[in-house]
């Protein structure tokens, strides 16, 4: 039997599974040691948190929470939006003529030809950073996903103070790295 997902074994703590599931977690628990460390580890969690002493909630505490989320605020801005891009392609119009040396009417004559052709150009352009984009993306996100994954499975085999020693020979490294090139840029290549 495979292991069973963290979101199952919350639920088998919670007592919210069915009997044959818990039969069937229980089965796992006995043969595989790093499932049952996981169990024990939560149930330590669990009875932490429930040791904790109430707080009490402010009674506005639902409305400040939600008034401030991104879709709650009035969508009064929509033309805001359309004016910023109006104004860019403007900007970029201003800056082409500027670019060409050419007056704006030398400018609107040359541009009935090379118009059409900037366009396609733009278009080829745009497309393809998107797609550069969207790889780096998605490379970023496996590179986090199995960045997590590992620190997840390392964190149940190391114990947390070499957790924590680990952690600052990590950043000492990245700190001197980042200070060593921050160093090397501001001064050049003295050789």
């Amino acid at each position: 039997m495979s292991c069973p997902r963290i979101s199952d074994l919350y639920e088998y703590l919670d007592g919210g599974m069915s009997p044959q599931k818990v039969n069937n977690i229980e089965g796992h628990l006995r043969v595989c040691p790093r499932c049952r460390r996981a169990v024990e580890e939560r149930r330590l969690i669990a009875a932490a948190a429930s040791s904790l002493a109430p707080f009490d909630v402010p009674e506005d505490f639902p409305e400040r929470v939600m008034s401030r989320l991104p879709g709650s605020q009035p969508r009064s801005r929509g033309w805001l939006a359309a004016l910023a891009a109006g104004t860019s392609v403007l900007t970029l119009i201003l800056v082409v003529m500027i670019a060409s040396g050419k007056s704006g009417l030398e400018f609107m004559k040359g541009a009935g030809g090379t118009f059409w052709e900037s366009i396609k150009t733009i278009a080829l352009i745009t497309a393809k950073a998107a797609s550069f984009v969207s790889l780096v993306g998605r490379t970023l996100r496996t590179l986090l996903e199995a960045g997590v994954k590992g620190l997840s499975l390392l964190t149940s085999f190391v114990p947390p103070g070499a957790q924590v020693f680990i952690l600052v020979v990590v950043l000492g490294v990245l700190a001197t790295f980042f200070y060593g090139m921050r160093k090397k840029l501001s001064t050049g290549d003295q050789r």
